[in-house]
């Protein structure tokens, strides 16, 4: 009868194993499959994928969204994106960063815009992400770091793609 008990346990025990192992690997996917600079920028910043849910529903702040959206409208520059230093030194400039936050926000933006699916998807979902954490202050914010965006790009003024974006934005927060 003992015998029953320990194999009954152990065959629980081996579940509960295979269960937790399956589980963490799925829980864990998305973060660990990003560059090692990547993970210490989301480390420093708090910054956690939530299970079952996209890397940009899990933005807990409207900084790091603005961060990421600004990176984002960089990459829709036909001729070229601006150097990370110029979104960097607007970021810490426009959201009172310290340097190496700012620094972190621009990492995690460019990966969080390559978990968007692209760069116009992604854009169109950290505006409702946006909006939905505080559409008040950061809005007008926002727009200073996409300003200085463009005029560090190759024409000093939008692309056609960054002005669809801009479109795209003031149709969500229905400023147009």
């Amino acid at each position: 009868m003992f015998f029953i008990y320990i194999l009954c346990a152990a065959v629980v025990l081996g579940f509960l194993l295979y269960r937790r192992l399956q589980r963490g690997a799925y829980l864990l996917g998305g973060v660990m499959e990003a560059a090692p600079q990547v993970r210490a920028a989301a480390k420093r910043l708090g910054f956690h994928a939530q299970p079952n849910v996209h890397s940009i529903v899990s933005i807990h702040t409207a900084d790091l969204c603005v961060a990421a959206m600004a990176s984002a409208f960089a990459q829709m520059d036909d001729h070229g994106a601006p150097v990370d230093g110029v979104l960097t030194a607007s970021l810490q400039k426009r959201l009172q960063a310290d340097p190496q936050a700012a620094a972190d926000m621009t990492v995690l933006g460019g990966w969080l815009v390559e978990q968007g699916g692209g760069v116009t998807p992604a854009f169109e979902r950290l505006t409702n992400r946006l909006k939905q954490l505080d559409h008040g202050p950061y809005f007008d914010k926002l727009m200073r770091v996409m300003g200085d965006v463009t005029a560090a790009g190759t024409k000093g003024m939008p692309s056609a793609r960054q002005a669809d974006a801009m479109g795209a934005l003031a149709r969500i927060f229905r400023t147009a």
